[in-house]
């Protein structure tokens, strides 16, 4: 390949790689870290480079670590190649064939494999970070939206499998989506971008008239695919039908925690006579059992044990219904507040406290989430709290989103102003975890 487009910019050794970072980043300061994909090739290869994409330049910057003959890593270079260069293909296609490898045959790589869904999480993040770079090039050939779109679409009609058509619809499905909120007035805007007006059709030759909105879905159920290969944890057993009528035919699971302190010996007798049925220990409670609606053993006073014992807590019921509770400074209400929805996310005042509550309503479920596990989910979600008390409200905005968006433009609330960091390969694992605890369903 030419030294045109495959560009040695700087070397280094092995501990020389910071300076390197520090001069990308000084040097492209909007380049964007194409994480993920670093991430996914390292899970394959055990060799960890770094990329950046700066759309603005029309460059990749690939910080190539070398590997040794023992496994060990050598020595480091820094390239700069062109978008549009047959190096930028070669580069892209060598750290991304295992992962789209493994998202192209997820039954293989994921399914029974409850651990793997953080590796799911980040091969979908790789994903959306390859489509990042793909419309970088596209926008590049194609300045008006309807061009693209019909590039792509021609793309889809071209694919010479349905691996390739698939990954080609998805990214579609996803431009669309991050283009365009769920609202009639986006859908309009839709449509006149893509040149239909309802009488002659649509400029790109597309035959149906939403065919952005079939798009969006279509990425929606790809992720749910896959994901669902890794599905959440499982009970390994459950009580019988027989001992569920006996017993009570619903299964409950409350935990509460107490963060960076203990509960004194007073509390503990105080929280162990009004459940008895409940394991306490100095800093948690949990509740775990089968009972009737009317038996029901803590319904409606959750609001009232945090403030008093406790700085976070979960609640699941079989039928799907999930909620989140988090203490936080009451400061930081002002900045909550524009995500507050009358069923998915509300806060209570108490003191100088402030209860969100995050919340999933699901009352049709029935048996789908019979033997669903809750006891690991309180764990990988407990640093939002420490997240949302240093002023990042991705959270609340999710939560609001799961519970309003439509799926199909129709009429929608008014959004609030979302924050950055959304996408599937900008949120941290705890926000994975909220996505899956609010959104994910069998």
């Amino acid at each position: 390949m030419s030294q045109q487009q495959y560009q040695l910019i700087a070397t280094g050794m092995t501990g020389d790689a910071d300076d390197l970072v520090r001069r990308v980043r000084g040097e492209n300061p909007s380049a964007r870290e194409l994480d993920k994909i670093a991430a996914a090739h390292a899970s394959h290869s055990g060799v960890w480079h770094r990329l950046w994409l700066n759309e603005q330049a029309g460059v990749l910057l690939f910080l190539e670590r070398a590997a040794s003959g023992n496994g060990a890593t050598g020595g480091l270079k820094l390239h700069q190649i062109p978008l549009h260069s047959t190096s930028c293909t070669r580069v892209l296609t060598r750290l991304t064939a295992a992962v789209l490898a493994r998202l192209a045959s997820p039954a293989d790589s994921y399914q029974g494999r409850p651990e793997a869904r953080p590796d799911v999480d980040r091969d979908i993040g790789a994903l959306v970070q390859l489509f990042r770079v793909q419309l970088a090039r596209m926008r590049t050939d194609y300045s008006h939206p309807n061009k693209l779109w019909e590039a792509v679409h021609a793309q889809i009609e071209r694919a010479g499998d349905e691996q390739r058509a698939t990954l080609l619809t998805a990214f579609l499905g996803w431009y669309l989506e991050n283009i365009y909120p769920d609202d009639v007035d986006a859908y309009n805007q839709a449509e006149r971008d893509l040149g239909y007006d309802g009488e002659e059709g649509p400029a790109c030759g597309y035959i149906d008239p939403r065919f952005e909105t079939k798009a969006i879905r279509d990425w929606r159920r790809y992720r749910h695919k896959v994901r669902y290969k890794a599905p959440q944890p499982k009970l390994e057993s459950v009580p019988s039908e027989r001992h569920r009528r006996r017993r009570g035919n619903k299964h409950w699971y409350y935990e509460f925690r107490a963060l960076g302190r203990h509960l004194t010996e007073h509390q503990m007798l105080k929280l162990r006579a009004k459940l008895p049925g409940a394991d306490v220990s100095s800093d948690s409670l949990v509740l775990d059992q089968w009972t009737d609606w009317n038996e029901h053993p803590i319904f409606g006073t959750e609001d009232e044990l945090i403030p008093q014992y406790f700085d976070a807590g979960l609640r699941f019921s079989q039928e799907g219904s999930r909620t989140l509770w988090l203490r936080l400074p009451a400061t930081l209400a002002h900045q909550i507040a524009p995500y507050e929805d009358r069923l998915a996310v509300t806060t209570t005042i108490v003191g100088d406290d402030l209860l969100l509550k995050l919340h999933r309503l699901e009352e049709d479920g029935e048996l789908s989430y019979l033997y669903h596990d809750p006891r690991p989910w309180l764990e990988e979600l407990l640093p939002l709290r420490d997240d949302l008390a240093g002023g990042d409200v991705r959270a609340p905005a999710i939560a609001w989103r799961a519970s309003n968006v439509t799926r199909a433009y129709t009429e929608a609330p008014e959004w609030p102003p979302m924050p950055d960091g959304l996408d599937e390969d900008e949120r941290s694992p705890q926000l994975q975890a909220l996505v899956r605890l609010l959104e994910e369903t069998p």
